[in-house]
């Protein structure tokens, strides 16, 4: 969050740094303009003296259309000091035709032309120099012709010195501001391409969308490229709430937590693609139309954000944050637009600018949020999965490996015959008298059996001992075949050792292979089971040889 004051505190200085000095000083007396309605062919008078009787006969505006029309705004001007040297300039609007008369009481007279497709003599603006000197009275005739009107048009008259300082930091904040757009938009579509969130990729549009109404707004395309087409101005404006609706229906997972208001934004978005065409086929109703829908979009967008975030989805309070520096501005700006009330705020348009440059960061920082959450829970998936991995490879009574985990690491075997590099020996061991202890004395009893022959075996001093529980009463022990001899000895060892352990008579059967003796995986088991049953009819013969002494000594005594 610090790093997010200090961005806002920049973005504030910056705003005010802009904006001062003043448009109007001392320097130069300047009345509100009177404002008439204007015919396409009609011309000034050519005289200082005339203008009071033409204006006479002019048809006097309340104030302009913002869906267009052909204006007059005149204005008596006196310079109050020694600068002859003046920019005059008709801003807070796109105008596709100015021209400026400067009708002096001296007889002088100077015209200049301006507006949206003539050459520009300052950066996104349509200023142009005019020569006034002290103690002249002069009049200053301004002929407006637009299509639309963003917002009601002023007129200002400046020192060269002044406005060229103002248009410089004009121009260096909306070059930073829509060099941050561009990189946002592109960064998130990059992440996109790289992990295919949609989130992402609307959301790319979505700042691209907006770098680009912008840029027009502020003709960077007619500055770098001599493009004019008035007609997409407001295109991108309104896809602005067609990609955020899709960019925070996966971000905000609106469809989850709140299925009405995703039903709205649905509504919504079906109207700004409908409303789209307006842009080229409505061209004089654009404007009000695109501010009527954004206004639209950014209550509904608050709202999704603050139901998500009350039903805890925490990255929604970046989303808030953001939109509510793009509210601000817009709670300010958009009336005027639609005619509603006057401006508030110089220069508004950059003030709107700034607002949605800050809506992108803290929209990034909401992104790079979630990022990080999901990252945490995929953390955290990850290890809940390795952890039931591991109790999914494990005997859960003796807390040795399974059969599972047995045939893991026999599919992991390649080496066998005289493929092998380091000799293994696979030990079956088979717990003959489990099932006379579970009969005579309990399955308590025959668990705890199972369990001391886990621990003996355990004890022993063998390297790289594996053991695996492959059944209810057999072992799998691996070990390198150097240690066959001492495993002898701990198999040999097991009944005394259980006896101690309270199981008289207990008795094992083991079979041993080795890997090098084998030709794959399947073989090396077969093996070991092969030996553990010749083991077991030895024992038998053994046992049935020592009852035949037994019966033979009776007999003979």
């Amino acid at each position: 969050m610090n790093k997010l004051k200090q961005t806002l505190f920049w973005c504030f200085l910056l705003f005010i740094w802009t904006l001062s000095p003043s448009v109007l000083s001392a320097e130069i007396a300047f009345d509100s303009p009177y404002l008439f309605h204007a015919q396409a062919d009609q011309q000034p008078p050519k005289q200082f003296d005339a203008v009071p009787n033409w204006m006479g006969q002019l048809d006097e505006a309340n104030s302009v259309s913002l869906t267009g029309g052909d204006y007059w705004m005149i204005t008596p001007v006196m310079v109050n000091q020694r600068q002859s040297n003046w920019v005059v300039d008709a801003s807070n609007s796109i105008i596709e035709s100015v021209d400026y008369w400067i009708l002096g009481s001296d007889g002088s007279t100077q015209h200049a032309h301006s507006g949206y497709t003539a050459p520009y003599e300052f950066l996104f603006d349509y200023g142009r120099k005019v020569t006034l000197n002290m103690g002249t009275d002069y009049w200053l005739l301004v002929k407006l012709s637009s299509r639309y009107y963003s917002s009601p048009p002023e007129i200002a008259l400046q020192s060269v010195t002044d406005h060229q300082l103002m248009s410089d930091r004009l121009a260096m904040a909306v070059l930073l501001c829509l060099g941050g757009l561009l990189f946002i938009a592109l960064y998130n579509i990059l992440i996109y391409i790289s992990i295919l969130d949609k989130a992402f990729l609307y959301y790319g549009l979505y700042v691209f969308a907006y770098f680009g109404g912008w840029a027009l707004t502020f003709h960077l395309p007619a500055h770098l490229f001599n493009f004019h087409y008035l007609e997409l101005h407001h295109l991108f404006f309104i896809s602005l709430p067609i990609f955020n609706i899709m960019f925070y229906k996966h971000f905000l997972q609106l469809p989850s937590y709140s299925p009405r208001l995703w039903r709205l934004s649905q509504y919504l978005m079906f109207a700004c693609i409908v409303a789209l065409p307006t842009s080229i086929w409505l061209l004089s109703y654009t404007a009000i139309i695109a501010s009527v829908l954004i206004m639209l979009w950014i209550a509904l967008a608050i709202t999704c954000g603050n139901v998500c975030l009350i039903k805890g989805f925490a990255p929604a309070r970046y989303f808030i944050l953001a939109f509510t520096c793009l509210l601000l501005p817009a709670v300010i700006i958009l009336p005027g637009n639609m005619g509603l009330t006057p401006d508030f705020i110089e220069h508004a348009e950059l003030a709107t600018l700034m607002g949605g440059t800050a809506d992108a960061l803290l929209l990034s920082l909401a992104l790079a949020n979630k990022l990080k959450l999901l990252a945490e829970e995929r953390k955290a998936h990850i290890e809940e999965l390795a952890i039931a991995w591991e109790k999914a490879r494990l005997d859960g009574l003796t807390r040795v490996g399974n059969r599972y985990a047995f045939d893991e690491y026999m599919n992991s075997q390649l080496g066998f015959a005289d493929k092998v590099v380091q000799p293994m020996a696979l030990a079956l061991l088979n717990i003959d008298s489990l099932k006379s202890v579970n009969e005579t004395l309990g399955h308590q009893e025959g668990d705890r059996l199972l369990q001391v022959i886990v621990k003996l075996l355990q004890a022993t001093d063998l390297a790289h001992l594996k053991l695996y529980r492959i059944s209810g009463d057999e072992f799998v022990v691996v070990t390198p075949s150097a240690g066959i001899p001492l495993l002898l000895s701990t198999f040999n060892g097991l009944g005394e050792q259980l006896a101690s352990q309270g199981f008289k008579d207990c008795q094992c059967s083991f079979g041993i292979s080795l890997n090098s003796e084998v030709a794959d995986p399947h073989e090396w088991l077969r093996s070991a089971d092969t030996h553990l049953y010749q083991s077991r009819m030895d024992k038998r013969r053994q046992e049935y040889a020592d009852t035949r002494g037994v019966d033979v000594r009776l007999h003979l005594s």
